[in-house]
């Protein structure tokens, strides 16, 4: 199991066991955000150790 798996777990878990705030919607665009760019953080780190390894 690599840890990387357990990450992408997370914010899926995070968002399941807390319910979003009806009142304060700038949260849920923020943590949408935030998700997202770790995901585009995440992705752009498989490609570049993929390319290296191939070398």
């Amino acid at each position: 199991m690599r840890p990387g798996t357990r990450l992408a777990r997370l914010p899926g878990s995070v968002l399941l066991t807390r319910p979003a705030p009806r009142r304060s919607p700038w949260r849920q665009v923020l943590l949408s955000i935030v998700v997202t760019n770790l995901l585009l953080v995440f992705l752009a780190l498989v490609i570049y150790l993929g390319r290296h390894a191939g070398t």
